[in-house]
């Protein structure tokens, strides 16, 4: 079986991709179809989307278990991967204010953005909302051998929601697994675990891990400007108006995230 740790920009797919690592044995898909940070970064092995069929077509996942990390967002690669009865997917939601918050740090982290969180929000922040919005959108309607993750319950109940992704994995998770996997998937251990990989140094990457710090960082202008695109999404002419409005010059969408 091909399984793939899906998710949206700093939903936590991380956390869940090392929550599948460590509940069954994965084999690492071949070099020729990962992506080039793959072979940089070891652990988080990301098939090419666009190598996905040539994946299919040639390896034998009937018999052979593989465990993918990606960001796919595109309906094209979706419906091949839902095609094959042979492909699970597992996909984490995680509360979209705190997906900003994270993702404003990443972009510090990644990209060196020196702006405040504020000129952030306006600027970058409210197109991953629209971004997230569209990304669930698409995957709610996978199908079968889908399974959506939680965030926020693996924080208040990770046993339940581990024995959840089992089911669906097919694999056993007694007590004496799901304590391990708990262990092996703190921020701590996993900090630990990348702490040589660049991108992961120190507690850039894993920040705090913690549930509600959007409240430290969102006032009720971002919140009701949230609500607005939850409730009916960004026009490309709504998002020039307000930069513009703002005095941000951008021309909107969200930049640097395919």
């Amino acid at each position: 079986m091909l399984v793939i740790s899906n998710g949206a920009i700093k939903s936590g797919s991380t956390w869940l991709y090392n929550i599948l690592f460590n509940l069954a044995a994965f084999e690492r898909p071949p070099d020729q179809y990962l992506t080039i940070n793959s072979k940089v970064r070891q652990r988080n092995p990301c098939i090419q989307p666009e190598m996905l069929a040539q994946f299919l077509e040639n390896e034998d996942i009937a018999s052979t278990h593989y465990l993918s990390k990606n960001h796919i967002g595109r309906a094209e690669y979706r419906d091949l991967l839902r095609s094959n009865p042979d492909v699970a997917v597992f996909d984490i939601e995680r509360d979209v204010r705190d997906m900003v918050v994270s993702a404003y740090y990443d972009e510090c982290n990644r990209n060196d953005y020196r702006g405040d969180f504020g000129a952030y929000y306006w600027h970058i922040g409210r197109y991953v909302v629209d971004e997230v919005n569209r990304y669930h959108d698409l995957w709610r309607t996978f199908g079968d051998n889908f399974c959506m993750v939680s965030y926020e319950r693996l924080h208040t109940d990770f046993a339940a929601e581990v024995k959840r992704i089992a089911r669906v994995l097919g694999v056993a998770a007694d007590d004496d697994t799901i304590a391990s996997v708990h262990e092996k998937t703190s921020i701590t251990s996993l900090r630990n675990r990348y702490q040589d990989e660049t991108l992961y140094a120190g507690e850039k990457f894993f920040r705090k891990g913690v549930v509600g710090d959007w409240k430290h960082h969102l006032d009720s202008a971002m919140l009701r400007d949230i609500s607005k695109i939850q409730n009916k999404g960004i026009g490309a002419f709504d998002g020039r108006r307000l930069l513009k409005k703002l005095g941000l010059g951008a021309t909107g969408g969200y930049p640097g995230r395919g």
